[in-house]
Parts: C-alpha cells; sequence; structure tokens
C-alpha cells in the first residue's frame, strides 16, 4: 500500500495480523502500518509514531518543501525563463518595427520610381506633342505665304485688266495660265499632315504578382538546421530503393530487384523480412510510404496500380498477417512515387512506359507523364501534365513526390540516366520554379529523394555529387546539409530522425533539429 493511501486510510480499519491490535501507527523506514506493540517489539530503532502526528508532520514537510520550490526553482528558473520571454517580446517588437519601417522605405522607392517613370512617359508624351506642334505651324506658315502670293498676283493681274486694251488683255489672260495655283500646295500640305505621328499610349499592364515582387516577400526565417548522425550500418549490397519510417527507431525498406521488404529497428539493430521466399508473384513495391495509423501503401510499377495493405505489424512489434486491396488503377500508366498530403490525400507519379526498360531516356521517352493527386479512396481528383500555357510538359520521368508545408507539391524530375531536376507546383498545379541544382555540382545534379520539414524546408538527395541538399520554399540553395560516403537513393524525415539510405545498402540515420530565431 502506497504512502499516502496509508496515511490518509480512516483509523479503526486495519488490524494487527500477529496481535489483534489496532494498527494506528506508522513506521516512516519501513513505510507500513504497524501496531503499538509492532512499533515497540519490532520497530524500536525506527522512526514511528501514530499516523496523525506524522500526517501533520507530512503536511508540514509539503508546505516546506512548496516554499522552497517557490523560493528556489520557481524564483530561479521560471521567473529567469519569463524574463527571457520578455527580453524575446521586447525584441521581437524591435525587429517588426525595424521591418515595417524597412517595408514602408521600400513602398516609398517603389511610388518615387514609379512617379519618376509617370514624369519620363509625361515628359516624352510633351516632347512628341511639342514636335508635331512644330510641324504643324510649319505647315500652317507655308499655307499661308503660298495663299498670299496667290493673292498678291491675283490682284496684280486685276489691276493690269483695268488699264489695258483689247490685245493686251488677251495677252494677260494666257499670263494667268502661268500664276501658281495653291491646289497642289494645298495638296502636299494635307498629304504631310496625315503622315505626321499621332501619339500613342499602350497602358502597360498591372501585374500584383510583379508589384509583389517590387515591395519584397514576409516569411518566418529560421536560423538554422542542424543534423548529427545517430545510426549507420550496411544492411545489403545493392542501392536502398525506398525507405519509409513507422517510428523513430523503426523503418521498412527494399534493396533494389529485391522480392523482400524489410522493417529495421535501429534499437536493437535488427531486421525482420517481411517475404523471405526466393520466388514472389505478387506486388513489389516501387515506392512505399506508412500513414500515422499504421496503414502501408505503396506503388506498384509494373502492376499499373496503388497498393493499400492493413498495418503488419501489433503494438508489442510482433509480425501480423496483412491484407492487400487495390486502391486505385491507374492503367495504362505506370506509378512511381508516392507521398500522403496533409488532408490525407495521395500524390502519384506516374508515366506511360515501364520505368524498369533500360531505353527508357535514350528511345523510349515517356509521351505522357503526370502527377496524380488521388482521394483517400483512390479516386482521381486531379492531373497534373502541362505547364501554365496548356502545352508544355512538365515532366519527363516524374520520380519521387513531397508535399511541402505551404501546399507546394514537390517532384523530382529525371531527365537523364545521371540528370534531373525537381520541379515545384502551387496546390493547384501552376509552375512556381524548377530546382536545377547549383555552382560546380549543377553539371552533374542527380536528385533521387526528396522530403520536407515541418518549417517548410524543401531536401533533396543528390545522387552523384553525394550530399543532401537543403533548400527553402522559394527555391533557394541555404547549404549542402550533409556530405555523405555513398551515393544517396533514397530518404525520408519522421519528426526528428532523418533516414537515408544509399548506393550499397548503407542506412543512415540523423537527428534533425531546426533551430529558430
Amino acid at each position: 500500500m502506497a504512502l499516502q493511501e496509508i496515511i490518509q486510510e480512516p483509523i479503526g480499519k486495519s488490524i494487527c495480523s500477529e496481535h489483534g491490535d489496532l494498527q494506528d501507527m506508522f513506521c516512516m523506514d519501513c513505510e507500513e502500518q504497524i501496531c503499538l506493540i509492532c512499533g515497540q517489539q519490532n520497530h524500536n530503532s525506527h522512526d514511528w509514531n501514530r499516523k496523525t502526528t506524522f500526517l501533520e508532520r507530512v503536511r508540514s514537510e509539503i508546505e516546506e518543501e512548496c516554499s522552497l520550490i517557490r523560493q528556489q526553482k520557481i524564483h530561479l528558473l521560471l521567473k529567469a525563463e519569463i524574463e527571457k520571454i520578455k527580453n524575446l517580446r521586447d525584441e521581437n517588437d524591435k525587429h517588426f518595427l525595424a521591418k515595417v519601417e524597412t517595408i514602408s522605405l521600400n513602398a516609398e522607392h517603389v511610388v518615387t520610381i514609379l512617379k519618376r517613370l509617370s514624369r519620363d512617359l509625361m515628359g516624352h508624351c510633351k516632347s512628341l506633342h511639342e514636335q508635331f506642334e512644330e510641324r504643324l505651324n510649319t505647315q500652317q506658315n507655308e499655307g499661308e505665304s503660298c495663299i498670299a502670293q496667290f493673292e498678291c498676283c491675283l490682284k496684280d493681274v486685276d489691276e493690269k485688266g483695268k488699264h489695258v486694251d483689247f490685245i493686251a488683255l488677251l495677252q494677260l489672260k494666257k499670263e494667268m495660265k502661268s500664276i501658281p495655283y495653291p491646289a497642289e500646295s494645298s495638296k502636299m500640305i494635307r498629304t504631310y499632315i496625315k503622315r505626321l505621328d499621332h501619339i500613342e499610349y499602350v497602358e502597360g499592364s498591372i501585374d500584383e504578382t510583379l508589384l509583389h515582387s517590387f515591395l519584397g516577400t514576409i516569411y518566418q526565417s529560421y536560423s538554422n538546421v542542424t543534423v548529427s548522425k545517430t545510426y549507420e550500418a550496411k544492411k545489403g549490397t545493392n542501392m536502398i530503393k525506398y525507405i519509409s519510417p513507422t517510428s523513430g527507431h523503426q523503418a521498412w525498406f527494399r534493396e533494389f530487384r529485391s522480392l523482400e521488404n524489410v522493417l529495421i529497428d535501429i534499437k536493437t539493430d535488427t531486421t525482420e523480412t517481411e517475404n523471405a521466399e526466393k520466388t514472389y508473384s505478387g506486388p513489389i513495391p516501387d515506392d512505399f510510404i506508412t500513414l500515422p495509423n499504421g496503414v502501408n501503401v505503396y506503388t506498384w510499377h509494373t502492376g499499373h496500380c496503388v497498393m493499400k495493405e492493413s498495418s503488419a505489424m501489433t503494438r508489442d512489434s510482433e509480425m501480423t498477417n496483412k491484407r492487400e486491396v487495390k486502391l486505385a488503377d491507374l492503367s495504362p500508366l505506370f506509378p512511381a512515387g508516392i507521398c500522403a498530403t496533409v488532408e490525407g490525400r495521395f500524390l502519384v507519379s506516374a508515366i506511360d512506359t515501364t520505368a524498369e526498360n533500360e531505353l527508357l531516356f535514350t528511345c523510349n521517352l515517356p509521351k505522357k507523364s503526370v502527377v496524380i493527386l488521388l482521394s483517400k479512396r483512390g479516386k482521381t481528383k486531379k492531373v497534373f501534365q502541362y505547364e501554365n500555357d496548356g502545352k508544355t510538359p512538365l515532366f519527363l520521368f516524374p520520380y519521387r513526390l513531397s508535399e511541402n508545408t505551404n501546399g507546394d507539391i514537390c517532384v523530382i524530375d529525371r531527365t537523364g540516366m545521371m540528370h534531373g531536376q525537381m520541379v515545384v507546383l502551387s496546390s493547384c498545379g501552376k509552375l512556381k520554379f524548377n530546382y536545377r541544382g547549383t555552382g560546380s555540382e549543377k553539371d552533374d545534379f542527380d536528385p533521387r529523394a526528396i522530403c520536407c520539414d515541418a518549417v517548410g524546408h524543401i531536401l533533396l538527395s543528390d545522387f552523384g555529387n553525394k550530399c543532401v541538399h537543403l533548400i527553402d520554399h522559394d527555391g533557394t540553395l541555404l547549404t549542402y546539409l550533409i556530405r555523405t560516403n555513398e551515393e544517396t537513393c533514397s530518404m525520408s524525415l519522421y519528426l526528428n530522425q532523418l533516414w537515408i539510405g544509399g548506393k550499397n545498402g548503407t542506412i543512415s540515420v540523423y537527428h534533425y533539429q531546426v533551430s529558430t530565431k
């Protein structure tokens, strides 16, 4: 019986089996109820007394302990933490005000530039207007001069006609034909005026996205990501096709061209084989994920479908029989990668030619390459195939994929036997950006595995360069997170455990931690 239960037990209910007396005493050394005779005979040197006496004593000790905790631990620890929080709040406020001021100054700068551009446009418009006016004035002066000259000639003829005889008048009539007629000059002026260019203004399109890019972007920043290796062991001889954690210390994996789906436990450093038979005609997973409820979902490449199976383990971690069902039939497409979305749906990559064909990247290129959004029940909800123009294919061979915290769909697109890129789409399928590696390693960039962490970082394993790229949600390389001794083929993140499978059967596990500013 617990000490608290014994002390709180009503007096008079316990009788000593040895002496038949009331057990209204208690021995603190032995932590048991005793009677008076037991105390005198068997516990003489122990700390024993009546329960009621101990009750007050324990209450007093508890009060003293509480007081001590308040004075020391709460004061020293909790109050110190609260003070840190207050300092962080002050720092956060200062940081906020500084950023707001920066945004305001940047907006004013953008407005200033727009005003200057507007003044330049209006100045150019005014200059064209003045040139047009100058030309019109020139033509007007020429026309008025022509009219004045014509009027002068007519007046001269009119004066001569009043004072000459008939013969001279006939001669004057002939001379009138040589008088410059203003009709030709007028025609020339009208033609010239028609040829003058009028001022035209084409309004620029007001693109909110472009304006947003001028003003900048607000996002939560993170100081760094740290990783430390906690486990590494060679579990095979071929590349690890996929690795799918079920907990912080267990994960399913399969070697390339193997028929066995193996469960590894890094706590006990053991493996259990799901299928150890040499011949196997059932579904062989191409990519494999374990849902939070313990259900496994995988792509069956040659079977043109997505399969779903019940949990292969019980709570005491013993293997149990499983039941497999076809979640979705994607015929005639061959599914490759799969991931679960935050809403419990599935994203599946697929092509119209088998990836097991060695001529995939030569003469047998896929004609249809898609990413399919499936419902929880396997119904096709969306198909992503083309870029924003509706014509250009998004992918050549969409291989592995992952959903980021902002809803972006991150897809590894294999463009050659040893080359590839990452294609990032919005949740509605609009192309956001492509990532093709950086620096000297760009030419050998060969992504094979992808996952996203809780703060929106994208982790991309680079097979050829033996490293893991850490990329932000906008496609900027932050750092090469891990350099490995073996080409990285598969990768998965489970809470703060990063699992990596290598080319030669090595499995490594890293403690993954994000530190916030």
